[in-house]
């Protein structure tokens, strides 16, 4: 029963966030490249959408920002909001590209985590908050795209793996 559960893309995608939250929340919190904390819970809900198309991008992105959203303190639901359109959007441009190569990957990756930091303090600025709108957006937008785009290629390939359903002929 354990091994059927274990095998099943929500539980391995949940296993993988789980370890890249404890990630973002330690390493990731303490290196700021131009005063930007890098944001690789972003890049797996980019990635999956990549890997697996815009349905599954948007729920994995739903359930990546809920699980960050727990550990942070802006409204609970509103990161996970973001993350899946962000998820939805990859997963629907790369679904655009005929032919999608290394490099496309790394600019839709980029390309859609800039976007993700661009629409988080959009978001919170519905909700109420004050103070969150200002340049230094863009430049966090421009940091965080860019680093993810870095390694969106290997983060789309484990997405991929994670989120492929057993074949039934190996039960």
């Amino acid at each position: 029963m354990i091994l059927i559960i274990a095998q099943k893309p929500a539980t391995r995608l949940f296993l993988l966030a789980l370890v890249v939250l404890s990630f973002q929340t330690t390493i990731f919190n303490t290196m700021r490249p131009f005063g930007v904390c890098l944001q690789v819970m972003l890049l797996l809900a980019t990635s999956s959408g990549l890997a697996r198309g815009s349905e599954v991008g948007a729920i994995a992105g739903f359930a990546i920002g809920m699980m960050y959203d727990l550990v942070l303190s802006s409204p609970l639901g509103l990161g996970a909001v973001v993350f899946a359109i962000v998820g939805y959007i990859a997963g629907t441009a790369n679904a655009f590209v005929h032919e999608p190569t290394w490099w496309t990957r790394m600019l839709l990756g980029g390309m859609s985590s800039g976007l993700g930091m661009l629409l988080m303090p959009v978001a919170l600025t519905i909700v109420g908050r004050e103070g969150v709108m200002s340049r230094q957006i863009i430049v966090v937008a421009l940091v965080v795209g860019l680093t993810n785009a870095a390694v969106t290629v290997p983060a789309t390939s484990l997405c991929r793996f994670v989120l492929t359903e057993p074949s039934k002929a190996g039960l």
